[in-house]
This record gives structure tokens, sequence and C-alpha cells, in this order.
């Protein structure tokens, strides 16, 4: 059972590299994917959520302007979660079944019943997971101006507050989700810091921050198309 255990998190640790791998493979050669969007003065403002991960090995602050009030843009983040409105992340490259580009897995309509958040709630990252395993944990909300998530978890993404003992090699992360009302919308700033136990696993990680950057530019873009869009609705 052990041994089985072994090479299932080798394989699922496998599973997620191969993921963020193909991400950077495809912003290498499409720039415009690997763009944070945030200005020097956004990058260095203090936001929520910093608090979580004092001292990280590495933090990233994306940022994108969405023309829509925050008060409606609110709403989609509330409803954020695979299994709720999920994640967003329309990936050019991406077909499901049928053919479709972009992911089918994330609403593109408000979720009344999905539109509540506490702290301590679990939001999960896709099918399979659980919260033992690929979980985020909510620890601040303000409806209407910011969302803080945390996880801590190994690569193959176990939470450790689930294991029997900390495992040598880890990683702490704070989400953070800021609505900064602008003239005629909004900027909705997303920053990542990660703390790796120990420290040296920053040097492997080069991919998953490549592959990290594409994957929330994909957001972003997908919660600034489907806030717009249904605000274009709301108008006429």
């Amino acid at each position: 059972m052990a041994v089985t255990g072994m090479f299932e998190r080798i394989r699922d640790g496998a599973v997620v590299l191969g993921e963020y791998a193909a991400e950077t493979a495809y912003a290498a050669v499409h720039p415009e994917w690997r763009r944070s969007g945030a200005t020097p003065q956004e990058e260095s403002r203090k936001l929520p959520g910093d608090d979580l991960v004092p001292a990280p090995n590495w933090s990233a602050t994306r940022a994108e302007t969405i023309r829509v009030p925050p008060e409606r843009l609110w709403p989609w983040l509330a409803q954020l979660g695979y299994g709720r409105g999920g994640w967003y992340g329309d990936f050019p490259w991406w077909k499901d079944p049928a053919g479709h580009r972009g992911t089918r897995s994330a609403a593109d309509r408000l979720l009344p019943q999905h539109q509540r958040l506490d702290p301590g709630q679990v939001l999960l990252d896709g099918p399979n997971c659980s919260a033992q395993i690929g979980s985020w944990w909510v620890r601040d909300v303000a409806p209407g101006r910011h969302l803080v998530l945390f996880s801590s978890r190994t690569v193959a993404g176990r939470e450790v507050r689930f294991l029997p003992r900390p495992p040598r090699s880890h990683f702490d992360c704070s989400w953070a989700f800021v609505l900064v009302p602008t003239t005629g919308g909004v900027r909705l700033l997303v920053r990542t810091r990660v703390r790796y136990h120990p420290g040296w696993m920053v040097r492997l990680a080069v991919v998953l921050r490549a592959g990290d950057t594409v994957m929330q530019r994909a957001m972003l873009l997908g919660i600034k198309r489907r806030a717009e869009a249904a605000e274009e609705v709301a108008i006429r």
C-alpha cells in the first residue's frame, strides 16, 4: 500500500508539472500570454492576504482593467471554484471532446446558488479534488472589495493540514483577488505569494511560475469577457 501511495504521488506531481510545462511552451511563442498587466505601483502596493505568506521566495501580481462596476464584477468572483462557477480560464489551445475551443467547465452566467463565500470554506481546483487534495481555503472575504484564498500543499496537490506529519517538501501559497475602482470600471488585481519548503525548491519552480502566469492571464481574460458581456446585455 505504501508503494502504491508513493507511485500515486509521483503520478499526480508529474501531471501537474506536465500541465504547467505545456502552458510554458505555448507562452514561449505567444509572448502576449506572459504579461502580468500590473503596473510597478500595483506590484509594490500592500494587498489583503500578504500577511499569510510574510516572507515569500516568489511573488507575482497580475492585473486587468474590466469595464464593470465593482459591485457587478464581484458576483463573478463569489462563485469561483470547480463545481461552482469555475476558474474562467479560456485557454485558446484547449478543446473539449466536442471540439469547442475554450473551457466549458466555467459558467457564462451568474449562479445565485453560489454567491456566498465564508472564511473556512473550501474551493476545489478541479475534478477528482477534495478538501484533502487540490483545494483552497477561503481566508478573508470582503464582498465588492477582495477575496483571499490560501493553500499549503505538496507539488502533487496534497493539503499539508490533512497529512499525518509535515512533508519534507511543500509550499504555502496565498491567492488574493482585489477590486480597485477606477473611472468607468475596476482594476482587478490578482496576487500570488509562495513560500517553498525547503527554500531551494524555488529553483525547481521556474516552469511552475511561467505556466502560472499563462493560467492566470487566461483566467483574468475569462472573467473580463464574461463580466463585460453581461454588462452590455444589462444596459441595452
